[in-house]
């Protein structure tokens, strides 16, 4: 069962489509707008096989795992979310990787997306073209055809190793939503992962793999064939030796000695082996080279051996470490954990050494100064899906207090190094820390925890090994949450007890109970619409009415969102309407501007000297003459009669 959630923006449209019983939403998803999008990818180390059916040519790509990790990223627009992402195999655009393989899918439904994801797929998803079609992605033919350029004269007889460049697409289905409270996660049946066809956005990477082409082995006419089952490796050595040589050193009047790695596998027949060879130099950078050599019968040995040899060209003093692991598809691959070993140099430019070299250039390893052991774990429980996560932890103790300079190295190429600062317990200076494991395939896993001292040394304090499993996914059935399951749970194998000495911490993930370290149960941390039944997190449905929506386990009432109104209109009881006309009055002296008062201009009209303006107007000022009147040209001649009247009127 696969859980592909789409998001709807109010709750009656959900209401709506959920009683018409549809099946997909994508045809109502609306393109969301992105600021950014981006697909990084990087290889890792991956090795597929090809293989004849025929012993005439190769023609078939053997089951095993193909790696690669990547990191996923999408910035949206608001109101835009991601609903639905997908990786597929090869290169394809928006809407066009529905029919290519897929290799994995999610349904986040979130504003944004930020993931990385350790991508893992078989070999089976490379289609091969056929009578009946082409494939849709060239990679299964290239591989082959490319394999089959070296051909030998009697067929695919020998070994043939290449990288090839495989595509990767990154899509996603995007939406938009106000509110994304009301987004409603929907369960639909179906295998995971599932492919995207309908999608608004593509990304591109690429990721290398090498190639293998095994050879077929064909025996000679006249022996009679003896079945000796399928081929197997069954152990492999690595061997670390020096011998005294003359050849000069990097610096002059320096002698170093010889360094030779032999690997060396056996088998239950003749067959080609392939390795992986690790190397460290002096806490450099830890590097791996891919290397395949023929099992043959050594009478010798009375059995079936693939040995590798390697000279190191050695400068000056400096410390090794060698690691030999089998490349192939079982469970669990043999390998040879790292051994290590101090090539000492004599001379001005032996790094010190000035002695003549000891009988046995191969100097027992440093003692280190501190105690303690490391415990490579897995988190997977009863279901052992991958990709997932392991753990590597470790404590160390010593009298004296100080920090504890470490490295740790593991088979799967995980490296760690760091420091940590002694506390005081009980009289004693303990350290402690753990890193996680990218547990991508079935595999052992052995860690080796190693002091780095102060004069550059490098001590092994404690070697771990665990057994990972990985299983293909499976999908539970639906689950009525009211009726318990009777199928037992297994939860996390447990370890044995281990016996500590009083005072002594247990390891991370461990508790004490009386004088014993036990694993802690685990407990399931379920999402708010699920509970937990028998250590399993069951999603809950709830039917809530309209105008309520599901939070957790409850019903709560949905928000009112309200609508925005223009300028001119107001909110009244939930509705927009327009807004009264608005009058106003302004006082005698003022006039209305817009929607405001203001006073109105004042008209100064200019009066004579003997006049003074009263309301506007220019009236004479009293006690003028006429005399003074007929001076400034406003006086008038009137007859003795006229003037007799108007003075009898003033």
């Amino acid at each position: 069962m696969s859980s592909v959630s789409y998001a709807f923006r109010n709750t009656v449209a959900t209401v709506a489509l959920l009683a018409a019983g549809l099946a997909t939403t994508s045809a109502f998803a609306e393109q969301a707008n992105i600021k950014s999008m981006s697909f990084d990818t990087q290889s890792v180390n991956t090795t597929l096989h090809v293989v004849s059916s025929d012993k005439q040519k190769w023609d078939t790509l053997k089951s095993g795992t193909v790696q690669f990790w990547g990191h996923m990223k999408i910035n949206t627009r608001w109101p835009g979310y991601v609903q639905d992402v997908g990786v597929a195999l090869g290169v394809c655009g928006p809407g066009q990787c529905g029919p290519f393989p897929p290799i994995w899918s999610d349904a986040p439904v979130s504003r944004d997306y930020d993931h990385q994801e350790n991508f893992a797929f078989d070999p089976s998803k490379i289609p091969l073209s056929s009578d009946t079609g082409i494939a849709v992605v060239p990679y299964g033919d290239q591989i082959i055809a490319k394999c089959n350029q070296h051909l030998q004269a009697d067929g695919p007889t020998k070994s043939y190793t290449f990288n090839h460049t495989f595509h990767a697409s990154f899509t996603a289905l995007t939406d938009k939503a106000l509110d994304m409270d009301n987004a409603v996660a929907e369960t639909q049946p179906g295998s995971w992962p599932f492919p995207l066809f309908n999608s608004h956005y593509a990304e591109h990477g690429t990721f290398q793999v090498q190639i293998v082409c095994d050879p077929v082995i064909k025996p000679a006419v006249q022996d009679v064939a003896a079945d000796f089952g399928k081929f197997e490796v069954d152990n492999v050595k690595l061997f670390l030796t020096t011998y005294q040589s003359n050849q000069p050193g990097s610096t002059p009047g320096t002698v170093c000695p010889s360094l030779k790695v032999t690997s060396r596998a056996q088998a239950n027949q003749a067959g080609p082996v392939s390795m992986r060879i690790w190397r460290q130099k002096d806490g450099g950078p830890i590097t791996s080279e891919f290397k395949q050599a023929w099992a043959s019968y050594d009478a010798a040995k009375n059995g079936y051996f693939a040995t590798y040899e390697k000279w190191e060209n050695v400068g000056a003093t400096a410390y090794f470490q060698y690691k030999t692991e089998i490349v192939g598809n079982g469970p669990f691959e043999p390998f040879d954990g790292w051994k290590d070993i101090t090539v000492h140099c004599t001379g001005a430019g032996g790094g010190g050494f000035a002695d003549a070299p000891q009988a046995d250039p191969d100097n027992p390893p440093a003692k280190a100064d501190w105690q303690g052991d490391v415990t490579v774990s897995d988190s997977a429980g009863g279901k052992k899906l991958c990709p997932r996560k392991g753990q590597v932890a470790f404590e160390v103790s010593r009298d004296e207090p100080g920090a504890f300079h470490y490295r740790i190295s593991c088979s799967n190429g995980a490296f760690f190094t760091g420091t940590r600062v002694a506390f005081n317990d009980g009289g004693a200076s303990k350290a402690s820390a753990f890193h996680d494991l990218s547990i991508v395939r079935t595999r052992a896993i052995q860690c080796t925890l190693q002091e780095i001292k102060q004069n550059g040394t490098i001590a092994t304090v404690d070697t771990d090994k665990e057994d990972f499993t990985c299983i293909k996914r499976t999908f539970e059935p639906e689950a009525d949450d009211l009726v318990s399951s009777t199928r037992p749970d297994f939860g996390k194998p447990r370890l044995p007890p281990v016996v500590v000495d009083p005072g002594r911490k247990c390891l991370p993930g461990q508790k004490q109970v009386g004088s014993k370290c036990i694993d802690r149960p685990l407990v399931a941390a379920c999402k708010s619409t699920e509970k937990l039944v028998n250590g399993r997190c069951i999603g809950v449905s709830i039917h809530c009415l309209p105008g309520y929506r599901q939070v957790g386990l409850k019903c709560v009432k949905n928000p009112v969102i309200a609508d925005k109104c223009r300028r001119d209109e107001l909110r009244i009881n939930g509705k927009c309407v327009r807004k009264p006309p608005v009058i106003i009055d302004c006082k005698r002296g003022y006039h209305l501007v817009g929607k405001a008062c203001v006073k109105d201009a004042i008209i100064t009209t200019g009066c004579r000297a003997t006049e003074k303006l009263v309301r506007g107007h220019c009236v004479p000022k009293p006690g003028v003459t006429d005399l003074q009147k007929l001076k400034q040209g406003r006086a008038k001649f009137l007859l003795p009669g006229q003037a007799k009247l108007r003075r009898q009127a003033n």
